[in-house]
């Protein structure tokens, strides 16, 4: 997949919630990547998370788990991780083994 690209779709404030679309690969753990992308929507430096977003992502699943089921994002897209983390706000987050991750905002 070469490089981590973030997508965002709509981050218009209508009633629906904010989703991106974010490309991991094995240069970054699907983990690793969620942050990015969650920090990414929410315009959020990822060495702040923690504070700025109210919540780490170990609060809420298993990132050596993701990590192991999601591999390096050259799957078929066959397995699909998905978690909802509620904090401040809620996020949902769907991984996909081929390297996608779409994460959707509400607040």
């Amino acid at each position: 997949m070469g490089s981590k690209n973030a997508l965002p779709r709509d981050l218009e404030s209508d009633g629906e919630p904010d989703t991106l679309e974010y490309e991991y690969d094995g240069e970054t753990p699907a983990s690793i990547a969620v942050i990015h992308a969650i920090c990414a929507l929410t315009d959020v430096d990822p060495i702040d998370a923690p504070t700025e977003l109210g919540f780490v992502l170990h609060e809420h699943v298993d990132p050596d788990a993701i990590d192991a089921l999601l591999a390096d994002g050259t799957g078929n897209g066959e397995t699909v991780v998905s978690f909802a983390v509620d904090a401040d706000n809620t996020y949902t987050v769907e991984i996909d083994d081929d390297g996608c991750i779409e994460v959707q905002y509400r607040s």
